[in-house]
């Protein structure tokens, strides 16, 4: 009896024209957001292997370890042309630097003062698909009694040997008979486009998560299911039922998820991002005040007089033809900033650790929040089941800090900071004194750099002495003359690599909160029909 009304509704549902409009708009939207996320992520491809060959470009063709700087380039993730979550407002590119330990990805503007919350504003398959099949579940159940008591057929089966539980169990898996090919069929288009896509290659892994994702989508269809048999079995008439099942789906599906971003960034405190800057900007100049401190009492001058000098931030610094004298003082100079860089950095890390902290409670509440609505709770395990929620690029982003730390111990472990290869590839055997690089660059015209600024204090034009110097090249007096640094040596960042249930560990609250949902709808659905007046 359970399968002779299971087929009857079934067969009743191909006909009815919610089952052709649901039908239509799976087959045209789901597509749609498939393509257009796989053209994102082949867009994104791109533009990660031309990053990539230019932060390796950039290692290779350094001659110093000063400028030794390593950029990390996250790769997209594939399984984003089903959710987005956060990737579209961060960056994929991580500087690694001295002074400071990364906090977010840089690369991308964010279009919100927060960019956690960017899961709650963006379009994708799992966006569009929550709207259609919750809508799709509420309309076909949201009259599954109603409409029987209408007709006078519910009062007729019900005064037979036919129980409730076995109607009931009936009408059920004819709506989901009903809707499981639709979303079947929903994921097999999306498999049909991914497997044609010449930009895209699934391993094992993501083909398993895309499985996953299809049964966090029945679990999620079903609560709608039972939502929509609860109204039907509290209602008298139809109209009652899809007048509170559109509310409800609205409330939702639009509402809840929307309203709990904006809650939190109303009510939620996020420490300011001026503030941090004045802070940090603070602690840069207590650093530059501690460097000339200990510069002073080392008897370190702060100032050069380099034949060829180029500097620039974090440490960087990348000297020629200097004197022996000259090289030793910019080699001492480096042995005192570069530690003391690095002490810096961890006490900067305190203040934007609890800055990255306020953000991530914020979106923790938001998502808290949007929990409460089943589409809140869907689009929170989808993003998790795809790796593109927050806290799988706060992972990656610990992974990379970690890189940091194995960085710096490379360079610790080659006691690079007190070496003259720090700042230049000349080997310290073949420095000069001044008076003999003055020697050499004038051709043997001047012995001494007192000798030479004798003569240019006769002479009118100010760039004589400079004329003189340049007379003769002297191998070592610029970058050209020497190769680029071996870093064959230097530890790579590996990038991740993922289990199956990597990353969901915090989404087992979320999954159970959606099958609480679901066999409490059922169960009180249940008691509402056993107390229906069919009459």
């Amino acid at each position: 009896m359970v399968l002779q009304i299971a087929r009857k509704d079934f067969l009743n549902n191909l006909l009815s024209a919610r089952f052709i409009i649901g039908f239509i708009l799976c087959l045209v939207l789901i597509p749609f957001s498939i393509l257009l996320n796989i053209n994102d992520y082949r867009d994104q491809a791109n533009q990660y292997r031309l990053d990539r060959a230019a932060a390796d470009k950039d290692i290779k063709e350094v001659r110093v370890y000063s400028g030794l700087r390593p950029e990390i380039i996250i790769p997209p993730e594939p399984l984003s042309i089903f959710s987005k979550g956060i990737t579209g407002q961060v960056g994929n590119r991580v500087g690694i630097r001295l002074g400071e330990k990364p906090m977010l990805a840089e690369g991308k503007i964010a279009a919100r003062d927060n960019p956690f919350l960017a899961s709650f504003f963006s379009v994708d398959f799992v966006q569009i698909a929550a709207i259609i099949f919750s809508l799709l579940a509420l309309l076909f159940s949201y009259d599954v009694f109603t409409r029987e008591k209408e007709d006078g057929t519910l009062r007729l089966q019900m005064s037979n040997s036919l129980g409730r539980s076995q109607f009931l169990a009936g009408k059920v898996l004819g709506i989901l008979v009903t809707l499981l090919p639709v979303l079947v069929l929903c994921y097999l288009l999306s498999a049909v486009l991914i497997l044609f896509s010449k930009d895209l290659s699934f391993s094992e892994l993501e083909w398993g998560r895309i499985g996953l994702l299809f049964a966090v989508s029945l679990l999620y269809l079903a609560v709608f299911i039972f939502v929509g048999l609860f109204l039907s079995a509290r209602s008298k008439t139809s109209v009652t039922s899809l007048v509170l099942c559109l509310f409800l789906w609205v409330f939702f599906v639009f509402i809840v998820p929307n309203l709990s971003a904006y809650f939190a960034e109303s009510f939620v405190r996020v420490q300011s991002r001026e503030n941090l800057d004045r802070v940090l900007e603070d602690l840069d100049k207590e650093f530059a005040r501690a460097k000339r401190d200990r510069f002073k009492a080392q008897s370190i001058s702060e100032s050069y007089n380099a034949w060829w000098h180029s500097s620039g931030d974090d440490g960087y610094v990348e000297t020629y033809g200097n004197s022996r004298a000259e090289f030793e003082a910019e080699r001492r100079r480096s042995m005192v900033s570069e530690p003391l860089r690095i002490d810096y950095a961890d006490k900067k890390w305190a203040y934007q650790e609890a800055y990255l902290e306020s953000l991530a409670h914020q979106a923790r509440v938001a998502e808290g929040l949007s929990a409460i609505s089943p589409a809140g709770a869907f689009r929170i395990l989808a993003a998790a089941v795809c790796s593109t929620d927050m806290r799988s690029h706060e992972n990656e982003m610990d992974r990379i800090r970690q890189y940091r730390e194995a960085f710096i111990r490379y360079l610790q472990s080659k006691n690079i900071f007190a070496a003259f290869r720090y700042i230049t590839p000349a080997p310290p055997e073949t420095f000069l004194t001044e008076d003999q690089l003055i020697e050499k660059r004038t051709g043997g015209e001047f012995k001494s750099v007192q000798a030479l600024e004798a003569w240019a204090a006769q002479q009118k034009d100010a760039r004589a002495p400079w004329l003189k110097l340049s007379k003769n090249k002297i191998p070592g007096d610029e970058p050209s003359d020497f190769p680029f640094l071996d870093v064959s040596d230097m530890p790579g960042f590996q990038e991740r690599t993922k289990s199956f249930f990597s990353g969901m560990e915090n989404s087992i609250l979320t999954i159970a909160l959606l099958l609480i949902e679901s066999i409490l709808l059922f169960y009180i659905g249940y008691v509402a029909f056993i107390r229906y007046d069919v009459r």
